[in-house]
Parts: C-alpha cells; structure tokens; sequence
C-alpha cells in the first residue's frame, strides 16, 4: 500500500472514525473476568469510502439498515485485536486527530501481548478424560485480578479520550 493510500485512510478515520477498547461482558460458564478488544470502527453513508478501507485494511465489511423513515443506510467497517494492531501501526505517522487514541490502543495490545503470563487466578476445576483412561482434574485458570484492573484502566483512559 503506497503512502497517499495511508494518509487517505487515516483521514478518514480520523473525521469519522473511532479508536478505541472496547469491553465486552463475562459469560457465564465461559470467562469469569470481562474481555476486552483494540478496535477501529468508522460508520458512514459513503460505500466507496467504507469498501476502500475494507480493501485496503481488511477487516469486517457490513452495512446497517436506515435508523429513521426517511433514512439512508450507514456503511460500516471495523477491525480489532491483532489487525486493529496492524491497521493502527501503519497509520499512526498520519493520524493527527485520533493520534493518542491510536497509541493507547497500540499500549494496550502491548499488554495483550502478555496476557498468557497472567492467566495465574485459579477459578475452579473440571475433569476431562485423558487418553490412556484415566480422568484428570485440571485447574480452571483465570486472568489475574492486577491484569484485569490494568485493562479496565486501559478501557477507561480510552472512553474519556473518545468524549463518552
């Protein structure tokens, strides 16, 4: 991708975009502790603009019907996690509005990077069978109570910088 192709794409997200984390609830019977996720979002009417960024970036391409009567319908794209990462990396020279969102995005994945290291918090067990017969006990491990509360504080940071 050449350089005005970038800076385009920055442009656009920086007038009509979002960056930031977004925070998704417990599931019961599945993760004890919220999960959370880099994300870039831009919502708009123009397709050609929407479908360019889904070409160019990846990502999810989708559109939304009119929320009034009278309405045109928005287009929307949206990247998270690992390609949000990449996305915001190589737009991050160009963004000027949604600079410091990008870079608490980008702080954050570095925290996700390290996740592994703090699934320490043991939340129960279960057993599951083993090959040779035999029922083994396994510790259900969690995310430490320290992670959790560094990436609620990600998420916090990032909402206040976005005006919510």
């Amino acid at each position: 991708m050449n350089k005005i192709d970038i800076a385009y794409l920055a442009g656009l997200i920086d007038g009509e975009g979002y960056i930031g984390i977004k925070k998704c609830k417990p599931v019961k019977g599945h993760r004890t502790t919220p999960s959370y996720h880099a994300r870039i979002q831009v919502r708009m009417i123009n397709e050609a603009a929407v479908k360019f960024l889904a070409v160019k970036l990846g990502g999810k391409y989708y559109s939304e019907k009119p929320h009034c009567n009278n309405g045109r319908p928005l287009f929307c794209w949206q990247v998270s996690d690992a390609l949000a990462q990449k996305s915001l990396k190589a737009l991050l020279p160009f963004l000027r509005v949604k600079k410091k969102q990008a870079i608490l995005a980008l702080m954050f994945r570095g925290l996700q990077s390290e996740s592994s290291k703090h699934r320490s918090k043991t939340t129960g067990t279960r057993k599951l069978p083993h090959w040779s017969g035999k029922i083994l006990t396994v510790r259900n491990l969690s995310l430490s109570d320290e992670y959790v509360a560094e990436c609620e504080g990600f998420w916090r940071q990032a909402k206040a910088l976005n005006g919510r």
